[in-house]
Order: structure tokens, then sequence, then C-alpha cells
């Protein structure tokens, strides 16, 4: 097992280590986690929610889960209880997910799927805006049907009722 730690923001390890604040082993006497540790959590985490927020909340789960087993202590006059130091890393888990929340406010909308930088289908022409873009509603959706107006003619497309076509005296 290894145990390092740069600074916060030097890489996604010491800033999941910085946001647990499991930052100086002689604090507390010892690493609350491992590096090899803390890249299973980012492994696991990291693609489902793409936040270190959410991977540092598993672990501070994690760090609790590790307390729970710890029994009280009491001898001559002397009481050792680590229950409370569980309660306090389940207590930094719900503020690191409350964080996580926070930091998503305002990020790139999702307008049924337009996105920004998002590309055409394959094979789709370019959109055209425009005036009376919508007044043929038989022409179908831009991205299915090619731009408007229609790319094949009225009399060849099979799509246009007689009604609509042109017919020359």
């Amino acid at each position: 097992m290894t145990y390092s730690y740069e600074g916060a923001g030097e890489s996604d390890k010491d800033t999941i280590r910085f946001l647990l604040q499991d930052t100086d082993p002689h604090d507390a006497g010892e690493w609350q986690v491992s590096d090899e540790e803390i890249q299973y959590a980012y492994d696991t985490w990291f693609p489902k929610y793409n936040t270190l927020y959410y991977v540092a909340a598993a672990l501070a789960d994690t760090i609790a889960g590790r307390y729970a087993r710890e029994a009280s202590y009491s001898a001559d006059g002397v009481s050792v209880s680590l229950g409370p130091v569980g309660d306090q890393y389940r207590a930094l888990a719900s503020s690191l997910r409350a964080q996580d929340q926070a930091i998503q406010v305002g990020t790139v909308p999702d307008a049924g799927g337009i996105a920004p930088n998002e590309q055409l289908l394959p094979g789709t022409k370019p959109f055209a805006f425009g005036k009376g873009m919508h007044d043929n509603i038989e022409a179908g959706a831009q991205e299915l049907g090619g731009v408007y107006p229609p790319d094949i003619p009225v009399e060849g497309n099979p799509n246009v009722p007689d009604a609509e076509r042109i017919v020359e005296p």
C-alpha cells in the first residue's frame, strides 16, 4: 500500500484526499485510505458520476464503515469510543454529496438532445433556418428528411398529396 499527497489540485487522487482531509499522516497517526483504494473508488464511481466529490463521498462512507466495526473501550476511568468518528465521516459523505449537487447547478443544459458541440447524424444535411421553414408540416423532421424545401421535386415525390402537385395546363 502506498500513501502520498502533493497538494489539492495536483492530481485527482490528491484532490480526493483533500476533500476527505486525509492529507497529513502525522495528524491522526495514519492515513485513512491508501492510494490504491482511492484509485479503486475513482475507477468505480467517476465514470458513473463524473465528479470527484462523489468519489470522495463514497470513500467517506467506506471510512465510516471501518469505524463502525470498532468497539468502545473503557478502563481506569479512560473511555475510547470510535463510533462518533464513523458518524462524523457519514456526515462528511452527506456534505460532499450536497456540494456535488450544488456544483452541478447551472451546468450545461440538456434541451431534448441538443447539446453544445453535438454533431449532426451521419448523412444529415445542415439545417436551414428561415422564414417559412415550418410551413410544410408533411416535410417531417429536418434531421430525417433533409432540409426545407424538400430535396425531391414535387413531381417525383410520393409524399406530396395530389392536391399540392403542380399541374401545368
